[in-house]
């Protein structure tokens, strides 16, 4: 059963993987409505200027449409999906919005949304932090690497 009307969530969602996963059951089980900010290309790359193999990132199209499918496949219906610009997205203009699922990285991203909405006199969102998630080697599972791993198959051939 849901804990809130409204939560949002966001990220680039780029090759969706089992981390990206995770913080969709997350704000699945946490909202009856999920509101979710997907990266537009341009903050993206804005975003991993130092990844060498950002070139192998997917346009924008293919991540919204694979997000899309994932959250309908898990029986999720009432959700939108938002390209944003920047690491605030929506979050100090949606007053009905009453979570956010973030990662361990980006828990000072929604610390500073609170700090925010509270000046704009909004209500402040509960804060719901999803671990990282690891590979059977340990090591985190993240887009990066999965385009550095994409990269070396392509080396190879």
């Amino acid at each position: 059963m849901p804990w809130v009307d409204e939560v949002i969530m966001g990220g680039t969602f780029d090759h969706l993987h089992q981390g990206h996963k995770a913080l969709l059951e997350a704000a699945i089980s946490m909202g009856e409505f999920i509101r979710v900010g997907i990266t537009s290309d341009e903050f993206a790359k804005s975003l991993r200027r130092t990844d060498s193999h950002i070139h192998l990132m997917q346009p924008l199209a293919i991540r919204k449409e694979e997000l899309e499918k994932y959250l309908l496949s898990r029986g999720c219906e009432k959700f939108e999906i938002i390209v944003i610009n920047d690491r605030y997205g929506f979050a100090l203009n949606s007053p009905d919005a009453e979570g956010i699922v973030v990662t361990e990285e980006t828990y000072p991203t929604a610390v500073d949304i609170n700090k925010l909405r509270i000046m704009n006199t909004m209500d402040q969102l509960l804060i719901l932090v999803i671990p990282f998630v690891f590979d059977e080697k340990g090591i985190i599972i993240s887009s990066r690497r999965i385009r550095q791993q994409l990269a070396e198959m392509t080396e190879k051939e």
